[in-house]
């Protein structure tokens, strides 16, 4: 059997698309209310963290854990996004590969 590799090339040019077009998403997450907010971009690489100055003056653990789950709810839109065009991109592809 042969390796189709026109097929390869064309999955390879796809994914370095789709790599290009993760890294201008922005997904956002936030905790306390919105008084602390992360952005991250859709290759998990934080953007920008914004806390609200009021936060500054509360404990340091409290600041902590509301960082916490404002990365973690803007990594997991961003992973899910990312899961989701990878099934959109294989679900339009005919993958006769061999």
């Amino acid at each position: 059997m042969q390796f189709n590799k026109n097929l390869l090339n064309q999955v390879q040019s796809m994914a370095n698309k789709l790599q290009q077009e993760m890294a201008n998403e922005r997904y956002e997450g936030q905790a306390g209310g919105g008084k602390v907010k992360v952005v991250v971009s859709g290759l998990q690489e934080v953007i920008s963290v914004k806390i609200e100055p009021e936060l500054l003056n509360e404990d340091k653990s409290l600041l902590e854990d509301l960082l916490v789950v404002a990365l973690n709810e803007a990594l997991n839109k961003s992973k899910e996004a990312g899961n989701n065009a990878i099934t959109k991109l294989l679900g339009n592809m005919n993958l006769n590969l061999f």
